[in-house]
């Protein structure tokens, strides 16, 4: 677990450790109170919010390279998985689909985390708050 003192990658790390564990409360402990979370269904904060979609979706993330923070952002390209009911449309259970997400950090829990369903969108969204 990131403590306060640790790195966004170190948060982002340890996070997707967590939720690819299928521990959902060891997630939520990573995040900020009022984590931002944003995706195909808007934009919500806090640990309920956060608790409730990983809850639901059943999802597993994997990064396809190394993490790495620019100005404060950790931009990751992932492989998803769901295995319930919050996949998108059309999105086969169980195969990877894309997904881009940019993470911020601050005292080494996550403040926000934004899914993105292409890269142009994500780095648009970067660069909207740089």
């Amino acid at each position: 677990m990131a403590d306060s003192s640790g790195s966004a990658v170190q948060a982002v790390q340890a996070w997707h450790e967590a939720v690819n564990a299928g521990d959902v409360e060891a997630a939520v402990a990573l995040c900020a109170a009022d984590v931002a979370v944003t995706g195909p269904r808007g934009v919500g904060h806090g640990h309920d919010l956060m608790r409730a979609w990983l809850t639901r979706s059943g999802i597993r993330l994997e990064p396809q390279h190394p993490l790495r923070e620019v100005d404060g952002r950790v931009f990751v390209h992932e492989h998803a998985h769901w295995t319930a009911a919050d996949a998108p449309a059309g999105a086969p259970t169980g195969r990877p689909v894309d997904t881009w997400v940019v993470f911020t950090a601050e005292g080494g829990r996550l403040a926000s985390v934004s899914r993105y369903e292409t890269e142009d969108d994500a780095l648009r969204a970067v660069a909207a708050v740089s």
